[in-house]
């Protein structure tokens, strides 16, 4: 399969949160590939979105990687014990992402496993749910802040493009998820699933 270029991730945050739908995020731990295919995102649309951690052009050492061009990890920790992974969008001036909240688990399923059980919270019953929240999938790919500002040309993390295209039809949009706090952003329907 073929890597999403950095051009891919450079375009409108909505429409990459739609078109990553389907492609396969790939972790790659000492030369074990670690892959799913993503099946639900939200995207953050920066300085004029209150969900967002740039809100306001808020500039912290947590958001610093949101200011690195489209096409890098954004990784930040969440509840002091969950890490999150975010494809970076946008230029430098527009500081977007995507959230990749679910992958359905492809390559490496019995090291996600095992990685999910060494957290000691693994419960999942069946592969789905394996890496059906953002928290579960970061454990399950070993993503943590080592991740945050990478590439996602490779080698360690990228995007491959999925075997075939989801369709407008396929995709159901719906608010974002746990962010209550942002007021009339928090009905925005920029959360997609397939």
């Amino acid at each position: 399969m073929r890597v999403l270029s950095p051009r891919f991730y450079k375009r409108e945050t909505e429409i990459v949160a739609r078109e990553l739908l389907g492609c396969r995020l790939v972790r790659v731990i000492d030369g074990v590939r670690l892959s799913g295919r993503i099946v639900e995102t939200e995207a953050y649309l920066g300085i004029d979105d209150p969900a967002c951690h740039t809100f306001g052009d808020r500039r912290t050492p947590r958001t610093k990687s949101m200011y690195l061009p489209g096409g890098h990890a954004y990784v930040y920790f969440i509840y002091g014990m969950h890490f999150c992974f975010n494809v970076v969008t946008r230029t430098e001036r527009e500081p977007e992402a995507v959230l990749i909240r679910a992958i359905q688990p492809e390559e490496g399923i019995d090291e996600m496993m095992r990685r999910r059980k060494a957290t000691g919270k693994s419960k999942a019953k069946s592969v789905s749910a394996l890496t059906n929240g953002p928290a579960k999938l970061c454990q399950a790919l070993g993503i943590d802040r080592s991740c945050d500002g990478l590439t996602l040309e490779g080698p360690e993390i990228f995007i491959e493009r999925g075997s075939r295209k989801i369709v407008e039809s396929e995709i159901h949009a719906s608010p974002r998820v746990g962010v209550d706090y942002a007021g009339v952003a928090a009905t925005w329907p920029l959360r997609f699933r397939v």
